[in-house]
């Protein structure tokens, strides 16, 4: 302040004598000298000097106490802005004029702790929460909230939504418990809250009621623990949301078993009959495929139900075909002459048989068709129907005979007295036994060694028919056992067997 003197003086020296320009000082850093006066002169000039000086400490003082009240009325306070703290003396007279000398700009939402118009006093805190968004999630409905409020349990105050030990809550996608919204430890930017509702749940024959904060009738019934398999049915659909009072009706597929390509599937329908049951499981019948019980069946819980895959195929055999034999007369040769006119060939058959086979197994054969390919070729015999009369030396002469037969030659004689034979006569040498199909009774035969004799007898049959039994008395009886040939006398009978030595 000690310069305004000064240059007061100075302005004033220079507008009273300004008629005589002062002289400048010789050496630098001098006063200004005036020139030389009378000594009455210098007194006059002295009084404004006085007057001045005087004024200039009259306003010293005043203003050094003006400084001195000035720095009495300035007041120490704390401004707080989002958790950081500045103190700070003002001459401010209440909160509002602080923030504005602060240049601190105030947003709407904005929580000014104390107010605006409340004065200061000394050590005052201000405190400034700044408003801030919020999302609001109440049920499924999001707002969204411009609040300066940070505490979840003021939140839902403020917005006036009421929360139970039931309900769920969400802070920023942190489940939390009722007990923990008052003391949560940081500022909250989304709030969710789902009201609990009540739900009915038919099950068959078995009802409930669920109190849940379940979005969807899906998430009720998986929090309620209950299973549900792919073919059961639930109304509302799964996706619905749970809404209060909401009834909600299961109805279950029946549990069958399918057995099918060597694999048993345990599978729910809520088809009618067995073929539903298999359009439900995807198992498809093919062809000739085909169900144990029939796909018409009605469906009981716990069916079991076997699928028969059929097949088919079809298949070729060959068989021969037996030729036969052909006997052809012929008079060019002798009796009991033969001769082969043609040799017997097999022929073949193809027969197309259908083969059926269940689960892999073959269940039956059909012959279908059946075709000749080759025909047999018969085998053709010429037999000789030429008689020819021939003798044969014997010891009482010689004798006619037509025929020639090698047959096996025994003898016999009467056992326990029973000398009568099949026609009557009396067994004694000349009594022949033999199979009346080939020698017929009475015929005449020659046998070497032996001699002539008649067929008068018979007797078990034999595995070679051409046998002869050669008839003795118990006096003259001789044994024998072999092959000989006999000779068949004339006269030649009507009818002729052709075919004896076959």
């Amino acid at each position: 302040m000690s310069p305004a003197p000064t240059t007061c003086f100075y302005l004033w020296v220079t507008a009273v004598d300004r008629s005589t320009p002062p002289t400048l000082p010789k050496a630098p850093g001098s006063l200004p000298t005036e020139p030389r006066r009378p000594a009455g002169l210098r007194s006059r000039a002295l009084l404004p000097l006085f007057i001045a000086l005087s004024v200039a400490a009259i306003t010293s003082l005043g203003l050094l106490i003006g400084l001195v009240i000035l720095l009495m009325s300035t007041v120490p306070v704390t401004v707080i802005v989002d958790g950081e703290a500045t103190q700070v003396t003002t001459r401010a007279v209440d909160v509002a004029g602080v923030l504005a000398e602060r240049g601190i700009l105030i947003n709407e939402g904005d929580l000014i702790t104390p107010p605006l118009d409340s004065p200061l006093a000394p050590d005052l805190v201000i405190s400034i929460a700044r408003a801030r968004t919020v999302f609001l999630i109440v049920d499924g409905s999001t707002t969204p909230l411009w609040t300066p409020l940070t505490n979840p349990a003021e939140i839902l105050q403020t917005a006036r939504v009421t929360v139970s030990a039931d309900d769920r809550i969400d802070i920023d996608g942190t489940q939390a418990q009722l007990a923990d919204l008052a003391r949560w430890p940081v500022p909250v930017s989304a709030l969710a809250v789902r009201h609990a509702v009540d739900l009915t749940i038919n099950d068959g024959t078995d009802s409930q009621t669920l109190r849940t904060t379940a979005l969807t009738v899906g998430d009720a019934l998986f929090e309620a623990d209950i299973t549900l398999y792919l073919s059961d049915r639930v109304y509302p659909d799964l996706n619905a949301p749970a809404t209060n009072d909401l009834s909600i009706t299961i109805e279950r597929a029946r549990p069958i078993n399918i057995v099918a390509d060597g694999e048993t599937i345990q599978t729910r329908t809520q088809g009618a009959t067995v073929g539903d049951a298999l359009s439900d499981a995807g198992v498809t019948l093919v062809g000739l495929d085909y169900t144990i019980p029939d796909e018409d069946t009605a469906l009981l819980p716990g069916m079991s139900v076997r699928v028969i895959r059929v097949t088919e195929e079809i298949t070729s055999t060959d068989a021969p075909i037996p030729y036969e034999t052909i006997y052809q007369a012929d008079s060019t040769l002798e009796l009991d002459q033969r001769r082969v006119l043609q040799t017997g060939a097999n022929g073949v058959q193809s027969t197309r048989v259908r083969v059926r086979y269940e689960n892999g197994i073959e269940v039956e054969r059909v012959d279908e068709e059946t075709v000749v390919t080759q025909p047999p070729a018969n085998h053709v015999i010429a037999y000789g129907t030429n008689v020819v009369i021939r003798t044969v030396d014997t010891p009482e002469g010689p004798r006619e005979y037509w025929r020639k037969l090698r047959m096996y030659a025994t003898s016999y004689h009467p056992i326990n007295g029973d000398n009568i034979t099949a026609t009557g006569a009396v067994l004694q040498q000349g009594i022949i036994g033999a199979d009346p199909d080939i020698l017929p009774y009475h015929t005449q035969i020659y046998v070497p060694r032996y001699g002539v004799g008649s067929i008068e007898d018979t007797g078990a049959e034999r595995h070679d028919p051409l046998w002869v039994d050669l008839g003795y008395t118990e006096a003259d009886w001789r044994s024998w056992s072999g092959y000989v040939d006999v000779y068949v006398l004339t006269p030649v009978p009507a009818t002729i067997d052709y075919f004896l030595t076959d």
